[in-house]
């Protein structure tokens, strides 16, 4: 999906922000906070501010995919950031140059915890503000964020790095100055020498003082621009879900309910549909008894057979309930289970006992997978056991017993 079909919501230099509608050229509304977005049916891409999301460019040995997150988890981890992969995932990171030897990222952080003002439940994805703008190549741009003083620069005209300088917007010449140069020496460490060639001050109130004064400490060409333009072409179909857990979980938990409501309607089209085969097979009983009053001794011993077929029918109710289906059951174990470490041997399902028996690579991983198993919004529909998992030759051999409630 392109970005440009999607609705953006983006940080202002104030404390505001800005919708654009998709494949606007200008901001369509302001608001003062996201939460005040309402939009039903469409995609909403919020952009983060530096302060709610930072952006950390690398520099790393060329790998495979899946090698490169390894890489890139590990490098950041050692600068005390803890990142969380697969679904709950609280980073991306973006492929912006790749050579025979290396390979150019840049990851964007959720910050942590989360600011509460900025979890939206209706938004369909979150990235760094600047990740949707096209970043001048061999520029250092300054902006203007939530009235924070930010420093970015771009690798191929995408976002490579972005740093708050300044929790104002007021900053002297001379600290800006040094903060340029300090940003120039640790770009072209990074990606080469010569890289950045002039600073770009975006914002509609630059002052042509602090620009010419800029150029002079720094040696480098300084202009100013109202605002820098969107990518309108940026490709973000493969880009994995970047959500804030707090609004990952209430989107889990309306698909959750959305689940159960269309289950529970289905459960009830299935009762009434019994219940009016049941009504019809009777009244025709009754209707054959009434032509055939002579033969009433003759019917009798059939009606009662009718009428325990329907007991029956009633007693099997559960077990024809589509929650308590062994292909849906197995279906979410697999769901459940970790991406690796863990193994299902056995999987029996005898009237409302469900037997379950597998491997796993640790007791804490075996006994985790069971605790998940009982807080699991279908499988906890069963009381299961949470026996001691058996370690043996490396391996933790565990056995759960689940009984319906």
């Amino acid at each position: 999906m392109s970005i440009a079909a999607s609705t953006l919501l983006l940080p202002a230099p104030d404390a505001s922000w800005r919708l654009w509608k998709p494949r606007a050229t200008s901001a369509t509304q302001s608001v003062d906070s996201p939460a005040e977005v309402q939009l039903k049916g469409r995609p909403l891409v919020i952009g983060l501010p530096a302060s709610a999301c930072r952006s950390i460019g690398l520099v790393l040995p060329n790998a495979d995919h899946d090698v490169l997150e390894q890489i890139i988890i590990t490098q950041l981890e050692r600068r005390g950031l803890k990142l969380t992969g697969g679904a709950e995932r609280n980073f991306r990171w973006h492929l912006l140059a790749q050579t025979a030897s290396t390979a150019t990222v840049s990851v964007d952080v959720l910050a942590d915890p989360f600011p509460d003002d900025l979890a939206v439940p209706q938004a369909s994805d979150y990235t760094a503000a600047l990740r949707l703008t096209a970043l001048p190549s061999g520029a250092i741009v300054i902006t203007e964020e939530q009235g924070t003083l930010v420093l970015a620069i771009g690798c191929q005209g995408k976002l490579y790095q972005s740093l708050i300088i300044s929790p104002s917007i007021a900053m002297t010449p001379e600290a800006l100055a040094q903060e340029v140069t300090l940003a120039r020496m640790t770009f072209e460490s990074e990606l080469g020498e010569g890289l950045v060639s002039s600073v770009i001050l975006c914002g509609s109130d630059s002052d042509p003082t602090l620009a010419a004064a800029l150029e002079e400490q720094t040696g480098l060409p300084v202009r100013a621009t109202a605002q820098l333009a969107h990518h309108p072409d940026l490709d973000t179909h493969s880009w994995p879900q970047l959500l804030p857990s707090v609004v990952r979980q209430s989107q889990q938990l309306s698909r959750r309910r959305a689940k159960l409501l269309r289950f529970g309607l289905l459960g009830g089209l299935l009762a009434v549909s019994l219940v009016f085969l049941a009504f019809a097979y009777l009244r025709f009983q009754e209707t054959q008894a009434a032509r055939l009053q002579e033969d009433v001794d003759k019917t009798s011993a059939p009606a009662a057979q009718v009428r325990k077929t329907a007991e029956n029918w009633k007693a099997l109710a559960p077990a024809i309930e589509p929650r308590r289906y062994p292909m849906l059951l197995l279906a979410e174990l697999t769901k459940l289970m970790p991406p690796s470490g863990l193994v299902i041997r056995r999987f029996n399902l005898k009237d409302n006992t469900i037997d379950l028996q597998g491997d796993a690579r640790d007791a804490q991983t075996a006994v985790q997978f069971m605790e998940d198993l009982q807080k699991h919004p279908i499988l906890g529909r069963y009381e299961w056991s949470k026996p001691s998992p058996n370690v043996r030759d490396g391996t933790a051999q565990f056995r759960t017993q689940g009984k319906a409630l």
